[in-house]
């Protein structure tokens, strides 16, 4: 954005539970959307220690404490436990080590049961839910927030954000980047209260951003309020300078993410391919950049000579990585929960189509990424789990008419919905809006 002295910056309240940081790959949408917010415009409220990345993004933090939590002193004393036994079998995981099986002791898969129940089903939150204590209180009257911004993702702080939305008169600007309200503890019957709780947030808010217009179709529908659209957002020049020419003797297939929910067997789906195509077989690679490898995966993929595994590249390191690729993958569990994945965009598909590589977009048609991309015409799409497909379709990446037609089409979606200044703009706009009512 320009002239930021002159702009009027509404007092940002962020009520999200993981810590923002200055350099902080989890939150980086936050990090985008309000990176030209001035610090001291800004403060957050947050559950989560600082796990993620380094420097300061806000002015104030302030971390919920036993005060701020029904029967809190209980809560302090149960609290270290019971994460410990939510994680009582996770593996350590590592990049090259042999692929060893973790077989869990009673102990340790009765620890993960009861930590489970407690944790998962949502419990947990009824019974410390959130509360405003003098100190957090003391906090907000320091701050003086004009305007609320939340996600949600739990019952409690979707409760705190209306117990401090109510009490101080701030309107509200809730956004998700997915389903969690139909989603959340939906094996449980507290699944029924984060519903109603998120339905009631959602008609409540002044501000609503739908990620996608497949979410924001369905959520107009499903709440009978409007949503404003909203995308990840980068800056595409930084991406210009890094746009190599491709190495010809070799054709580099590069995947950036994780590896968990099963999205690994996309992986031994395209391995499989490449082995039956002759010049596939002979000139490629695959680089998966990812910040660890399941224990779970298979050693026919751990263990490929086809497969160069890597750790995630920074931020800032992607432009070039991405320029290096002669095919980007896009792949999506064809295994995973259809509502956990049904209005969600892969946080790497604006960065690949900024990249100007060709994109193979690999998932079930009801994905959210799979839908953009088929909307958008900005990958080349397989949508069922077929090797055969994935063959056929591969092989349009050799065609320089429809690639050019797909590329096209990915510029075009950059622009209109993935450009940092244009959607940094639009958010301000909208949320200097609600401050001003």
């Amino acid at each position: 954005m320009d002239n930021n002295i002159k702009k009027k910056y509404p007092r940002l309240l962020l009520v999200h539970m993981s810590k923002v940081k200055e350099n902080d790959p989890v939150n980086l949408l936050l990090r985008m959307q309000f990176a030209d917010w001035p610090k001291d415009k800004i403060a957050q409220i947050h559950a989560q220690a600082e796990i993620n990345g380094f420097g300061e993004f806000c002015d104030k933090y302030y971390q919920l404490k036993s005060c701020d939590r029904l029967f809190g002193g209980l809560f302090d004393l149960l609290r270290g436990k019971v994460f410990r036994m939510v994680d009582a079998k996770k593996i350590k995981e590592s990049y090259g080590e042999e692929n060893k099986i973790y077989v869990p002791n009673f102990t340790d898969r009765f620890k993960k049961y009861i930590g489970d129940l407690l944790i998962k089903s949502g419990l947990w939150e009824i019974i410390f839910n959130t509360r405003l204590s003098e100190c957090m209180m003391a906090f907000i009257n320091d701050f003086k927030p004009d305007v609320i911004y939340t996600q949600g993702y739990s019952l409690g702080f979707v409760r705190l954000s209306m117990l401090i939305s109510k009490k101080y008169n701030i309107p509200i600007c809730f956004q998700t980047t997915d389903d969690w309200p139909n989603s959340l503890y939906n094996s449980s019957p507290v699944g029924w209260l984060i519903k109603r709780k998120a339905s009631e947030l959602i008609k409540y808010s002044k501000l609503r951003l739908a990620f996608g217009e497949k979410m924001r179709d369905e959520y107009e529908k499903r709440y009978g309020v409007k949503f404003g659209l909203t995308y990840h957002l980068d800056n595409p020049q930084r991406f210009i300078s890094k746009r190599n020419e491709v190495v010809k003797d070799k054709f580099k297939i590069i995947y950036t993410g994780g590896l968990g929910h099963r999205r690994y067997e996309a992986i031994l789906d395209l391995l499989n391919v490449i082995r039956r195509n002759q010049f596939l077989k002979e000139n490629a690679e695959i680089y998966v950049y990812t910040h660890s490898i399941p224990r779970e995966l298979p050693k026919e993929i751990l263990n490929s000579k086809e497969i160069n595994y890597l750790p995630l590249p920074a931020h800032e390191n992607l432009p070039l990585v991405l320029s290096e690729a002669s095919l980007l993958f896009l792949p999506e569990s064809f295994n995973e929960d259809r509502s956990a994945i049904e209005y969600s965009i892969s946080t790497k598909a604006h960065l690949y189509m900024m990249s100007e590589r060709p994109i193979l977009v690999y998932g079930p048609p009801y994905s959210g990424t799979v839908n953009y991309a088929s909307r958008g015409g900005w990958g080349i799409v397989v949508d069922e789990r077929s090797e055969t497909k994935l063959s056929e379709k591969l092989d349009k990446i050799f065609d320089n008419d429809i690639m050019m037609v797909v590329q096209n089409s990915a510029k075009k979606c950059v622009e209109n919905n993935h450009d940092l200044e244009k959607g940094g703009k639009n958010i301000y706009d909208q949320i200097l809006a609600i401050s001003s009512q």
